[in-house]
């Protein structure tokens, strides 16, 4: 989702009259946290993928570090709208997943009963659980259909770094030069 954000970021963007030379005067602060995080999460998916389980205890742990990871990257950033409601996506996701011991919940009733069986199984995802009695928070869980992304569910905090991304883009491709003064 995150890519097809940045890519419509783009988009929109270009047809406001933005200019991609823009995007290489972005400054952002503490942008390694990111590869960090990114890694975590795919050295997770790697290790359940491959049916290793060298990880599998750490699972909860590593998806939550990565989103405090994210957190601390936004924070180090300017707050302008894109980034503040970006900080406000990776917020709410940390909420739902750090109240839920470290698994994302998935309303799987709004999911095709396969994909919904092999969630419950635990053969879909080291990131996600089904929606429960006891699930904390569940409003905040993966729950959101868009039709573009079939059998996918996004989260309310999916959403606004989507449409961070979007508007972060956009008002970095449509920034005016500052033109040096001289006194």
């Amino acid at each position: 989702m995150f890519w097809s954000a940045a890519v419509l970021g783009l988009l929109i963007g270009w047809l406001r009259n933005g200019k991609l030379k823009q995007l290489t005067q972005i400054s952002l602060p503490g942008w390694p946290l990111i590869i960090v995080a990114v890694f975590i999460q795919g050295a997770v998916w790697i290790d359940f993928s491959i049916s290793s389980n060298y990880l599998s205890k750490y699972y909860p742990y590593l998806y939550i570090s990565s989103f405090i990871i994210l957190l601390l990257f936004v924070f180090l950033q300017k707050m302008q709208a894109g980034m503040i409601m970006l900080c406000l996506g990776v917020l709410l996701n940390l909420l739902v997943i750090t109240a839920n011991r470290g698994m994302m919940p998935v309303d799987s009733a709004r999911m095709p009963a396969v994909v919904a069986e092999e969630l419950a199984a635990g053969n879909k995802s080291p990131f996600h659980t089904p929606v429960t009695d006891e699930t904390w928070l569940g409003f905040l869980g993966d729950r959101i259909p868009i039709p573009f992304y079939k059998n996918q569910l996004f989260s309310a905090g999916d959403l606004l770094m989507g449409i961070g991304i979007i508007v972060f883009i956009q008002q970095n491709m449509l920034k005016k030069k500052q033109k040096k003064q001289w006194r």
